[in-house]
């Protein structure tokens, strides 16, 4: 499951080596919840045997925004996952240094798990 989480977040973000130490850590938090429930949904959906894994690269969209319609934590999960996914595609796109104060917000909103998400990233996406 761990490589398959490897793969997952390559697909989708990309290389997060270059992210802070604590953002990769979220990132790979956050997968290591969203991918082993997106997969049970895939298997589900596929009418599979219990012991199949699909293979899921790259992240069906369609499957995401299904995952919304479910009362649970899913979700939560699938929102989660989603504002985890446009928020660090917007770090990697910032430039660190010439934005250190906005970077570093952004980083510490990714890591804490939000705060005023909505209010940073329409700062961000104004400028």
């Amino acid at each position: 499951m761990q490589q398959l989480i490897g793969r997952a977040i390559k697909s989708e973000i990309g290389d997060i080596d270059q992210l802070p130490d604590a953002v990769a850590a979220r990132v790979r938090d956050l997968y290591g919840e969203f991918i082993p429930v997106y997969t049970e949904m895939i298997r589900i959906k596929g009418n599979q045997h219990p012991d199949r894994r699909p293979a899921i690269l790259p992240i069906d969209p369609d499957m995401v925004e299904d995952m919304l319609h479910f009362f649970s934590d899913y979700q939560h999960l699938t929102r989660a996952f989603k504002r985890l996914n446009r928020e660090v595609k917007t770090l990697l796109a910032m430039d660190r240094h010439s934005e250190p104060h906005r970077y570093d917000e952004l980083a510490e909103s990714i890591v804490s798990g939000g705060g005023d998400r909505r209010s940073l990233m329409k700062s961000i996406l104004e400028e």
